[in-house]
């Protein structure tokens, strides 16, 4: 198996049982150490950020959003809840191909309403940026601050957030992570948000985070992918909903972090276990992602994967 994920241009594999690393490969220059792009991995992190807010009570995802984006008081945003956010259907308009040195929270904040939220699903990056504010706002400072003290200082992830043009951290992509890194994230929710002992997310958000947050794509819980076998809708903008789960040959009870180009980040609960891969090493390794070719060669890898899982 290291071999395939080797030919697709892989910087890093960690094959995680528990809390034990079984197996662990990198190609080129790549070291444990090396941080590559983690684009949308990023939006899981959010989820967990979130979460772990909700376990300090300094918010709960069923509020209203506006309780702390005072701008949508009055709006046809002001209903919109954090769950909602979590959940992609809040019903924002999108900014596709947002501008990173642009004041993205701004943009998100001010882009105004699309349709009715709860109504409908779709895949969004910008729009979640007004999560930072949600987050800013509950924890009453830096979110970057707030993220190094509850999430990365207590797992030991080396991983590095990145601010836009307004200095606001971004919150749907752009940090640079590891495989191992990835791990500990999973781990987190294998474990039922205890590290060491110390519960940093309540299991009720580990829950709602890894069960289908809508009858509208039911492979999709807050902020994290999910297999079931319900209805399904894929990042396209025109995504059609089909039935089935993402991953036919995966358990249904697997999870995962997505990330543009192949990143990913899979927990499967009954097998207790953890598998995690990266292909790109910097953000301009992006270029060129996507072909059929290479997702081609992303979906066999992936079922491979899913045969030996089980």
């Amino acid at each position: 198996m290291a071999a395939e994920v080797g030919a697709q241009s892989a910087s890093c594999m960690v094959v995680q049982e528990g809390k034990t690393i079984v197996g662990e490969w990198y190609w080129g220059d790549r070291t444990p150490q090396t941080l590559s792009e983690g684009f949308s991995t990023m939006k899981s992190v959010t989820a967990t950020l979130i979460g772990i807010a909700q376990t300090q009570k300094k918010l709960n995802i069923d509020q209203k959003a506006s309780d702390f984006i005072k701008e949508w008081k009055g709006t046809a945003s002001e209903s919109i809840t954090i769950r909602q956010l979590l959940s992609m259907t809040s019903g924002r308009r999108e900014v596709l191909n947002g501008n990173p040195l642009a004041d993205n929270e701004l943009i998100a904040i001010n882009i105004g309403q699309e349709t009715t939220p709860g109504t409908d699903w779709r895949y969004t990056n910008t729009t979640l940026q007004v999560l930072e504010t949600v987050l800013e706002r509950a924890v009453g400072g830096s979110v970057k601050s707030f993220a190094k003290k509850n999430l990365l200082t207590p797992l030991g992830m080396k991983s590095k957030f990145s601010e836009d043009g307004g200095s606001n951290m971004f919150m749907f992509a752009f940090w640079e992570t590891s495989c191992r890194d990835l791990a500990k994230l999973v781990q987190l929710y294998l474990q039922n948000g205890k590290w060491n002992n110390k519960q940093i997310l309540s299991a009720e958000f580990v829950n709602d985070a890894r069960t289908s947050s809508s009858a509208l794509n039911q492979n999709y819980g807050l902020l994290w992918w999910l297999n079931r076998a319900g209805t399904t809708k894929s990042t396209s903008a025109n995504a059609q909903t089909r039935i089935g789960p993402r991953h036919q040959n995966a358990p249904l009870d697997m999870f995962e972090a997505v990330g543009a180009c192949g990143q990913s980040a899979m927990g499967f609960p009954t097998q207790n276990l953890i598998i995690t891969f990266m292909r790109t090493k910097t953000l301009f390794g992006a270029l060129g992602c996507g072909s059929d070719s290479q997702t081609s060669a992303l979906n066999k890898m992936g079922s491979r994967v899913f045969e030996l899982v089980k």
